[in-house]
């Protein structure tokens, strides 16, 4: 018989160091997920911020263009004018030349305003409505009219010197008329360098 008086050795339990080997492990594994995901989001980071840099560069690039198409629009739409404006204009001296040459020996130019479309508003005075109406009549009678219209005719007294010492009242008639130009025939006209 043995009698063994030593006490008998316990077993070594190795769930301890198995237990901090696996939380060990675990938390190496958590640690690199979770420093990957976060490295993948940074990069993700980075490149929507490259992509918003071109995005932008894009939107600048197409904005002046589209400046520039604007500018050259623009351009485009004032140099036609320009050129409409030079095309339809009309020299004013024969105009006005022609339109003095139809007056009665007592009218007179008050005020004259001419419109590009072709329009033109007159005011005129004379001494007398009569000589209004014949004014009318020349001027309906004109080739370089379309049309002619009296808008108003208005009287008014003015005072005149007759002999410096006396004072005499005399009525004057202002006509307003309102003219359309033939530019058709004023430009053929003036193109042959006539003035009629």
């Amino acid at each position: 018989m043995n009698i063994n008086l030593i006490p008998p050795r316990k077993k070594k339990s190795y769930f301890l160091f198995y237990s901090f080997l696996i939380i060990f492990i675990v938390t190496i594994l958590f640690s690199s997920i979770l420093f990957l995901q976060i490295q993948a989001k940074k990069d993700h980071i980075l490149s929507l911020e490259k992509e918003r840099q071109q995005i932008q560069k894009l939107v600048e690039i197409e904005n002046s263009k589209l400046n520039e198409a604007q500018i050259t629009s623009s351009t485009d739409i004032l140099y036609e004018t320009i050129t409409r404006v030079e095309k339809d204009r009309i020299d004013a001296v024969p105009l006005l030349s022609h339109l003095i040459s139809l007056l009665s020996e007592r009218g007179f130019f008050e005020s004259i305003d001419y419109q590009l479309d072709g329009d033109v508003q007159l005011s005129v005075q004379f001494d007398s409505s009569r000589d209004a109406a014949y004014y009318l009549h020349e001027l309906l009678q004109s080739s370089w009219l379309t049309d002619a219209k009296i808008i108003s005719i208005t009287a008014k007294e003015e005072i005149e010197d007759a002999n410096n010492k006396e004072h005499e009242n005399v009525l004057r008639y202002t006509a307003s008329y309102q003219l359309s130009l033939n530019k058709a025939y004023i430009k053929e006209i003036q193109s042959e360098g006539g003035t009629e």
